[in-house]
């Protein structure tokens, strides 16, 4: 495989020692571990490689993959999520939350500044949030078989779409067009914001892959 192929997988991805299961497209595994979540589509997914949303261990096994294998990739915390920093953890106000209209409860997921993080605490007045990635300082263990690689142009898109709107690329009619492409988008898309967002963002992707 090579920088900018795109290939189509099942993966699974553990972290820690313990290799807790955290992610996967394997509907029944994800029951199984008591991660299934009802707004993931769960089914084959498809990747870029060399991109940059993936570990860069990640990349260059896919680099030697081959249709039809099974691989598996080890990844220390240095090269997966980095480690916990303490200067990561900060204390707030509860008066910063209450101008952003959370109220804050430990263990809840946060946006804070931009910044994203867990609560730790919550105490008269102050609230202890960690900035930290919640999987930093584990070693990550990636396990993954390529089922096919991707040559439709279409079906390039579709994966693109996918990936920056989150939602099923089966409710989009991609067309191509000589060098140019025609995408419908569905109707319960136009008024969403995500969708706003993601729009601008496939379309940079459509040019650069």
């Amino acid at each position: 495989m090579n920088d900018g192929d795109f290939i189509k997988i099942n993966f699974e991805m553990y972290v820690g020692d313990e290799k807790k299961l955290v992610s996967t497209n394997k509907e029944q595994l994800a029951k199984d571990n008591d991660i299934y979540d009802e707004k993931v589509h769960y089914r084959e997914t498809v990747l870029i490689v060399g991109s940059e949303g993936l570990f860069n261990d990640i990349n260059e096994s896919f680099k030697n993959a081959e249709v039809g294998k099974e691989y598996e990739v080890n990844i220390s915390p240095e090269n997966a999520y980095g480690i916990r920093d303490p200067k990561n953890i900060k204390v707030h106000t509860v008066r910063e939350f209450q101008r952003h209209e959370i109220d804050p409860v430990p263990g809840q997921e946060i946006t804070l500044g931009n910044r994203r993080g867990r609560i730790i605490s919550v105490t008269p007045g102050r609230v202890l949030v960690d900035y930290n990635h919640q999987w930093a300082s584990k070693p990550v263990y990636y396990k993954y078989n390529v089922i096919a690689k991707v040559d439709s142009d279409v079906e390039k898109v579709k994966a693109l779409i996918d990936y920056n709107y989150n939602q099923d690329s089966e409710n989009f009619k991609v067309d191509s067009i000589a060098k140019a492409f025609s995408i419908t988008v569905p109707e319960e898309a136009k008024f969403d914001p995500v969708w706003i967002e993601a729009k601008y963002r496939l379309v940079n992707d459509i040019r650069k892959y």
